[in-house]
């Protein structure tokens, strides 16, 4: 008889040990599963462990897309279409940026896992309207059917990681659930120690949209999942937005009712509208109260409009003024052009006022016609710094940015002779610390707006 060796046993029988549980790893259209909700990647697939009947099964695997969903859409807007679109904008009583629900009827908060029937992944077709850049599917398995703005290999929407901006995800719910819940499931990418936060806003039916809170959900940026349960209160038709900031991924919802409940918020894309500057932008706050990135003027004025408000805003940042590394001009062709804008408005920045007049409206010029060049389609506006205060020489700045921007032939708003800001408005808190504050944001998207409708 064959002598075996102890250490030939051993491996052996540890080879058997573990053989079945990496087998049975592997899922399998319609074999059992252990959680709902839950996902997993096998032969380029994402599969799902769906409720059927009283069982947990996989799901039919769905093939796994490394392009952005969902396609960035052509678009093209002339000047008159975008003037007759603000001015019926200001006319919509439905464009109005939520109010706050103090009833406390909708109530979020945070589970263990999803333990409702069905998901639907991010990244599933026709489900989902995206409002901001155009996310980025995650390739890695541990993400798999998640959309990001920076994935986990390092993939991002802007070559400026300084501009990241906030982004949005809206969907109508037909929920028959007695609580009317579903499950979010997301997390943050980050450094140790940092937080990241999304907010609910809503509407039952034809009703007005809500806030259920202004500062919204926070978690560790940690890219650990994380699962919230929005309870909207009883079953019924809702409308949803989601509202992100730039380190979160989207992994999908978690719902009571079937995948047939989600549709998009909106039956067709909304004009793209990118807004390039500086902190006013980006946005930078200096207020002690409750807020959230979209709650910038550029978020303002995606409410207010309709439109898909882009920002691509770095703090510190001018025509001229380096900050991050970089002006405007070294993000217009590899940030702004890939994210296919109908309209991109430049706008002016106190961060200028250490170079002549004539200097900053001489590369705002080359800036807007490095764009031109580059999508002779962008319908461009411009607008003039924000305010006439510091040691900001406004009023030189904005003459020669107008006179240079009508010798190019661009639009141009001029916030400084409106006033956009004087000491009779600022009486309310519109600026706090050199930056507007939550109010002074809705105040400059509804000027802003009006301005564009004034446009001849």
């Amino acid at each position: 008889m064959r002598k075996v060796s102890f250490f030939t046993l051993v491996v052996a029988f540890t080879s058997l040990l573990f053989m079945p549980q990496t087998m049975a790893a592997s899922p399998k259209t319609g074999n059992a599963c252990s959680q709902a909700g839950m996902t997993e990647v096998a032969n380029s697939k994402t599969f799902t462990c769906l409720k059927s009947g009283k069982k947990l099964i996989w799901s039919q695997g769905r093939e796994i897309s490394p392009k952005s969903i969902p396609p960035i859409a052509k678009n093209k807007v002339s000047l008159a279409e975008l003037v007759k679109q603000a001015k019926g904008a200001l006319a919509n009583s439905d464009n109005q940026i939520p109010t706050l629900d103090t009833s406390g009827a909708v109530k979020i908060k945070k589970v263990e896992r999803n333990i409702l029937a069905n998901f639907v992944a991010a990244n599933t077709d026709k489900k989902f309207t995206f409002l901001g850049p155009t996310p980025l599917v995650e390739t890695d398995s541990g993400r798999a059917g998640a959309l990001s703005l920076v994935t986990k290999d390092q993939r991002a929407v802007y070559g400026s990681r300084s501009a990241l901006p906030p982004w949005a995800v809206g969907f109508k719910l037909a929920t028959t659930d007695s609580r009317g819940r579903f499950n979010l499931v997301s997390s943050g990418t980050g450094e140790p120690g940092q937080a990241y936060a999304w907010r609910l806003a809503y509407r039952e039916g034809s009703g007005i949209w809500k806030y259920q809170s202004i500062s919204g959900v926070s978690h560790p940026s940690s890219n650990q999942k994380y699962f919230d349960e929005v309870s909207l209160g009883a079953p019924g038709n809702y409308s949803i937005r989601l509202e992100f900031e730039a380190q979160t991924t989207f992994y999908g919802l978690g719902l009571a009712d079937g995948a047939a409940s989600v549709s998009p918020l909106l039956n067709s894309s909304a004009v793209r509208v990118l807004v390039l500057g500086d902190s006013w932008v980006w946005p930078a706050f200096e207020e002690s109260g409750p807020i959230h990135v979209w709650d910038g003027y550029p978020g303002a004025l995606s409410w207010l409009s309709g439109w898909n408000v882009i920002s691509a805003g770095v703090r510190g940042q001018g025509y001229l003024s380096s900050a991050a590394g970089e002006t405007y001009k070294d993000r217009i062709v590899r940030d702004v052009i890939p994210q296919n804008p109908a309209v991109v408005i430049f706008t002016g920045s106190s961060n200028d006022h250490l170079f002549s007049d004539q200097q900053i409206a001489g590369e705002m010029g080359r800036d807007i016609q490095i764009l031109q060049k580059a999508n002779p389609d962008v319908l461009i506006i411009v607008c003039s710094p924000y305010e006439n205060g510091g040691d900001q020489k406004a009023p030189g700045q904005t003459m020669a940015m107008k006179a240079e921007a009508m010798r190019i032939g661009v639009p141009y708003i001029d916030f400084i002779n409106l006033p956009l800001f004087d000491q009779s408005n600022n009486g309310q808190q519109q600026l706090s610390k050199g930056h507007p504050t939550r109010l002074g944001s809705s105040y400059i998207a509804g000027v802003l707006l009006k301005e564009i409708a004034a446009i001849k």
